[in-house]
């Protein structure tokens, strides 16, 4: 804006007081009234160009909010960008840069992952216990007993254990070293079918088919 209107704007006096200087120096004479009348005119110049500032100036803060808003998304944009590009390069190069170091972590946490699984699954269906040495003593075969060894808190959940299923005794017997699962028994030899037998199993099989 240039200084010479700022001035004007700046010193421009409130309108109460330029209409009592005014009608005091038009009072006078006629000389007077003109010069009162070139004083209002530039009063009210001073208030239209007051204005016009005012107008011009909010344009000009909406205008650089909108280019700030502008600027600030297109930095944002370019950082997203950049960031997918990094995650794309990712995704192609983890697997070759990982290689076998990878591997064992991820079997490791597949054996855990069914763990838990297994867990939770003979915690909400005891039955699969018995299920587990029925299939178990099949392995026996022409077995018509057996002695099924079991975690103590396995059994309380199973309740009663059946003594017969299929034409197959079971000899129900608390361990507490058996960590899940159960160990059946009888003269022809054993079944180790612990939970923690089975996820070795199923670990030599995951490493089987990582190193084919």
């Amino acid at each position: 804006m240039p200084d010479g209107v700022r001035a004007v704007i700046k010193g421009a006096p409130r309108e109460d007081a330029m209409a009592r200087i005014t009608t005091a120096i038009g009072a006078q004479d006629p000389a007077g009234e003109r010069a009162a009348e070139v004083l209002r005119s530039a009063y009210e110049a001073a208030r239209r160009l007051q204005e016009a500032a005012r107008l011009e100036a909010a344009r000009a803060v909406a205008r650089a909010q909108e280019q700030a808003r502008a600027e600030v998304e297109a930095a944002w944009a370019q950082r997203l960008a950049r960031l997918d590009r990094l995650l794309d390069e990712l995704a192609d190069q983890a697997p070759r840069a990982l290689g076998e170091r990878a591997a064992p972590v991820v079997v490791a946490l597949a054996l855990e992952v069914a763990r838990r699984l297994v867990g939770r699954a003979v915690e909400q269906d005891p039955e699969l216990l018995v299920r587990w040495a029925q299939d178990a003593a099949a392995r026996l075969h022409g077995v018509t007993a057996v002695v099924v060894r079991a975690n103590p808190e396995d059994l309380e959940r199973l309740g009663a254990p059946p003594a017969e299923r299929a034409g197959l005794r079971l000899v129900w017997v608390p361990d507490p070293s058996v960590d899940g699962g159960c160990v059946v028994e009888c003269g022809a030899g054993l079944v180790d079918a612990r939970l923690g037998t089975q996820l070795e199993t199923l670990r030599e099989r995951l490493e089987e088919v990582r190193g084919g």
